[in-house]
């Protein structure tokens, strides 16, 4: 582990007074142990560690070939276009402008309103990325509150203890030119070749 290394006493020189001069000892440290050691330390990390896994956004999907019948008034759909404004509208109606804060508030009192309610998605391939992941919390977080809602009904016996779960019923769908014309029309912009509108 360590070495210690006893030098030799001084050469004789001039004596100054009556005092022996003192022993120097050198001391050598051989580091090759440590270094072992922290090697067989940082392999037993490396090896044991459990690396954190990519975070995802988690999306339950139905199957490919599902349908779902639906009414065209029981769908809401919910665009959010180049300049990742959110507008919505069910059935026939004209789109309407909305804040993001005020989506939940909307989507419960549509639930509500309308049951076997479908919310359809629809986001402009300019829109940023982080728009759509806003919208798809505050789906999920009108789904919460929700099921809370039917839990607390259950125990107060307002609710059968056997009615099935809530869900929230909603979809992703492509944007069309028919989407730039609708909101065009509704801000009066003019659309580009893109899809997007311009003042």
């Amino acid at each position: 582990m360590g070495a210690v290394d006893v030098g030799g006493d001084k050469p004789a020189g001039k004596k100054k007074g009556l005092r022996r001069p003192k022993r120097r000892v050198a001391i050598r440290i051989d580091m090759t142990p440590m270094v072992d050691i922290a090697f067989l330390l940082l392999i037993f990390y490396m090896v044991s560690t459990i690396f954190s896994e990519p975070q995802a956004m988690e999306i339950n999907l139905p199957p490919s070939k599902a349908e779902l019948p639906t009414g065209e008034s029981k769908v809401l759909v919910l665009r959010i276009d180049a300049k990742n404004r959110i507008f919505w509208n069910t059935g026939k109606d004209d789109p309407q402008s909305i804040e993001l804060t005020a989506v939940p508030k909307l989507l419960e009192d549509k639930v509500r309103e309308v049951p076997g309610l479908v919310t359809l998605v629809k986001i402009n391939k300019g829109a940023r990325y982080s728009r759509m992941v806003e919208v798809l919390d505050r789906i999920e977080i009108v789904e919460y509150r929700l099921k809370q809602a039917q839990v607390r009904a259950k125990e107060k016996g307002l609710l059968p203890k056997d009615e099935p779960e809530f869900s929230y019923v909603f979809s992703l769908g492509p944007w069309t030119r028919l989407d730039t014309k609708t909101i065009a029309k509704v801000t009066g912009e003019a659309e580009t070749e893109e899809g997007t509108t311009t003042p």
